[in-house]
């Protein structure tokens, strides 16, 4: 029995893994630690599940994971769909309600492992290359045609995202709304991504849980944003990155250093000095 069997250590990639496209060395080894040691580390990210390339090629193995914000759950080990849940086809008019809006708003539709770009900007070109996201460009009516998991809506400026938030707050749907972000070029991008409702990174937790037997107190979370709440509310011991707002770190247990600085091997040494090993 390694320090960590039958524990469960959901971690985000944008802010908290990964910065700028680069992972701190510190972090791949720790990771691989908590492996060895039986513990399962499974990424909990709002990417999908054929954008955590850039992952994949730094870490040695991934345990089943997160994605699309909690719409999946994937074993990139054995390429399998563990769970998935779909926005109500009654709620696709959202999308159409945007683009007729006039404003310079990117939006992808998320897919399975299909990225659908509806509308392009400058910012979905940067987060195509960023994620190593292969998308193909469809007009609305084409995307109706798929299911679709979530979508990501892109912005170049602050006006044109409170315009998009105020008009949906007034459009009565079942689907979640959620802002999100991620630092790219040193820059923080804003995006506000439609979910089914009631999904989040959290309620998928829960049923990872389940599949891979993990029981009360043996789950740990990392996160630096608004859509790791939950997840940081509802892990048995959380952290996030120092820098994260402070209204997210009020509710984590510790906060390691920065995400450049190592971030997920600082709360891997500090989870692994709860238990007495160092």
């Amino acid at each position: 029995m390694g320090l960590f069997s039958g524990c469960l250590l959901a971690c985000d990639i944008d802010g908290t893994l990964l910065i700028n496209g680069v992972i701190n060395p510190r972090n791949i080894e720790k990771i691989e630690y908590f492996m060895s040691e039986g513990g399962y580390f499974s990424l909990s990210t709002g990417r999908t599940v054929g954008a955590v390339g850039p992952v994949l090629s730094k870490l040695k193995r991934v345990s089943p994971s997160i994605v699309s914000n909690g719409c999946m759950i994937y074993d990139y080990e054995n390429k399998k769909v563990l769970d998935e849940l779909f926005i109500p086809k009654n709620d696709y008019y959202i999308v159409k309600k945007v683009v007729d809006m006039g404003l310079n708003v990117g939006i992808e539709i998320h897919s399975g492992d299909k990225v659908l770009t509806v509308f392009k900007n400058e910012e979905t070109d940067v987060h195509q290359k960023y994620e190593w996201l292969e998308s193909t460009a469809v007009s609305y009516d084409e995307a109706t045609r798929y299911k679709w998991n979530k979508v990501v809506m892109m912005f170049e400026d602050e006006n044109s995202l409170n315009s998009v938030k105020k008009m949906i707050e007034q459009e009565k749907t079942e689907s979640a709304f959620v802002d999100t972000s991620a630092v790219i070029a040193g820059k923080r991008r804003k995006y506000y991504e439609q979910f089914p409702f009631g999904v989040s990174k959290a309620s998928a937790l829960k049923k990872l849980c389940k599949i891979l037997n993990v029981e009360k107190g043996g789950l740990f979370a990392i996160g630096d944003y608004y859509n790791d709440l939950e997840m940081i509310k509802t892990a048995d011991i959380s952290a996030v990155p120092s820098g994260t707002p402070e209204d997210v770190e009020m509710y984590a247990d510790y906060t390691a250093c920065s995400c450049e600085d190592g971030a997920v091997a600082d709360f891997i040494d500090y989870l692994a000095k709860k238990k007495g090993m160092i």
